[in-house]
């Protein structure tokens, strides 16, 4: 045996320390749980807008995760579809995401995905940053919870109103307007006796009578105040 070296037990024992040490070390590793990381489909071309959370794409029809806006023919349907329109062209590539424990698809067949244009914008929080979509479908609502849930939330600007519907910023805006003022004078916005019988306020389209108080200030009107003569025949009576 040479002075310094150990024993062969001894280094047979160090070996089996450090290959234990080894087997414990990749046992801990394999049950320390890994995060999934998002799932980035392959680049896809933007082709159309079906409205403000759905849009079509090379890969299919995709549905913005996380966000809602107006159904069709609810105010503020067509200004959340333009919203879309104005942020991504036909042709353009853009980014699709799936992120970590989301479906893939909803019960229509639509993808679901974040979608990110060329020059980097989330098309889900910019709907909701321009007051067009609320945040929902996610955890708070029975849904798969998304990572960008937190800073969607913080960004809605729009609000729920019955039945759940979407009031986006600028109908919630409409809707808060004093109706215009009513004149006592209607008759005054109808330029002849031919575009008052084509009314769909209701109106009374004549005739009327000189002789009548109540329709005097309405016959002086189209017989002579819009120019078109309304009694033309001179009876006393307009809009005949």
């Amino acid at each position: 045996m040479i002075r310094g070296m150990p024993h062969l037990p001894q280094l047979r024992r160090r070996a089996a320390s450090v290959a234990i040490g080894a087997l414990v070390a990749a046992a801990l590793l394999a049950c320390t749980p890994q995060r999934p990381a998002p799932q980035a489909d392959a680049p896809v071309t933007f082709i159309s807008v079906v409205d403000g959370d759905t849009i079509e794409t090379s890969a299919g029809t995709v549905r913005l995760i996380g966000i809602d806006t107006p159904e069709r023919g609810a105010c503020g349907h067509d200004d959340a579809s333009l919203a879309i329109a104005n942020l991504a062209a036909a042709g353009e590539a853009v980014a699709l995401e799936l992120p970590p424990g989301q479906n893939d698809t909803d019960r229509y067949g639509r993808l679901i995905r974040y979608v990110t244009t060329a020059s980097g914008t989330d098309l889900g929080l910019a709907q909701l940053e321009a007051g067009n979509a609320v945040a929902r479908y996610d955890s708070q609502d029975g849904y798969p919870a998304h990572p960008r849930e937190a800073e969607y939330r913080a960004a809605q600007l729009a609000s729920s109103g019955a039945d759940r519907a979407v009031v986006t910023v600028a109908c919630a805006s409409a809707a808060a307007e004093p109706p215009p003022a009513q004149t006592d004078r209607w008759w005054e916005q109808y330029t002849s006796c031919a575009k008052l019988r084509k009314n769909t306020l209701g109106h009374a389209v004549g005739p009327f009578s000189r002789e009548d108080p109540a329709q005097a200030e309405a016959y002086d009107w189209f017989a002579s105040g819009t120019g078109n003569n309304g009694d033309g025949d001179g009876d006393g009576l307009a809009c005949e």
